[in-house]
């Protein structure tokens, strides 16, 4: 009788063991996913900056050149500009709000906390992506 027990208990241990090494699995790999989509489009942040100062000067000179002609394309290129800082901006957000330490989370709770934090960062590279694309078609 004594050996069914720990059998049970050698059993029961076992399970718990796998389970929680599936569950590390799953938050090592949400985590290399969020950072992977992270480091994707931290370098785009100078080509940002230089997109929107691209716009701001093209938009000034040609208001400059005829103001009634081309102010609907200067408003246009101001509002991709401003776009692009918007997008800019949304990256250092959620660098700030990102948590790298997860001590006192349960495994359930820090798998729930990447995949939010997962589609939080895919919303910034969509927002820097479309940004620098529509910078781009002027």
């Amino acid at each position: 009788m004594k050996i069914y027990w720990k059998i049970i208990v050698l059993v029961f241990v076992t399970g718990i063991l796998v389970s929680c090494n599936g569950h590390q699995k799953e938050v090592d790999k949400l985590k290399g996913e969020v950072l992977g989509i992270h480091d994707e489009v931290m370098p785009l942040m100078g080509k940002i900056k230089e997109e929107q100062k691209r716009l701001m000067a093209a938009s000034g000179k040609i208001m400059a050149a005829d103001s009634a002609k081309n102010k609907a394309k200067a408003d246009e290129m101001r509002k991709v500009a401003k776009k692009l800082e918007d997008a800019y901006e949304g990256m250092f957000v959620w660098m700030r709000q990102y948590k790298v330490d997860f001590e006192g989370m349960e495994t359930e709770q820090v798998i729930a906390y990447l995949e939010d934090q997962k589609n939080k960062v895919v919303k910034v590279n969509e927002d820097i992506t479309e940004a620098l694309e529509e910078a781009r078609s002027f």
